[in-house]
């Protein structure tokens, strides 16, 4: 009797290979899908912070005076003003950021209720502070 001498692949074997390499590109790419979106994500943490703290300085505030540049308050016996200074949103009462990395900023006054609206990385917010 003669042996058989395995001299390459069979075709089921060749078939098997190619569906395991395709599998694992597709997950590859998946993978890296998912990668590139985290690193492109930018959570508003920093802003939604902002606005939590500027509605607790309203709140606590009497005198406020809306001006399409800035905000001016009597906070705990101080007078202080919320207002844009380069990139940033800062209360003057020293120099305390509560926004970073903002394009524009403007207050608006509407019905009793006042408004904020900010420009970042080309995104239009709106969001009732007080």
């Amino acid at each position: 009797m003669k042996r058989s001498i395995k001299n390459g692949f069979t075709l089921i074997e060749a078939l098997l290979g190619l569906l395991i390499s395709s599998i694992v590109c597709v997950l590859c790419v998946l993978f890296l899908q998912t990668a590139a979106y985290i690193i492109r994500f930018e959570p508003l943490h920093q802003e939604q912070m902002a606005i939590l703290q500027l509605r607790q300085i309203l709140a606590c505030s009497r005198d406020i005076q809306v001006d399409a540049a800035k905000l001016t308050m009597i906070y705990r016996h101080d007078e202080i003003r919320i207002e844009q200074d380069k990139n940033r949103l800062v209360k003057r009462d020293g120099y305390e950021i509560l926004m970073e990395g903002v394009d524009q900023i403007h207050f608006e006054e509407e019905n009793k209720d006042i408004f904020i609206y900010w420009t970042k990385h080309g995104h239009h917010y709106k969001i009732q502070i007080y």
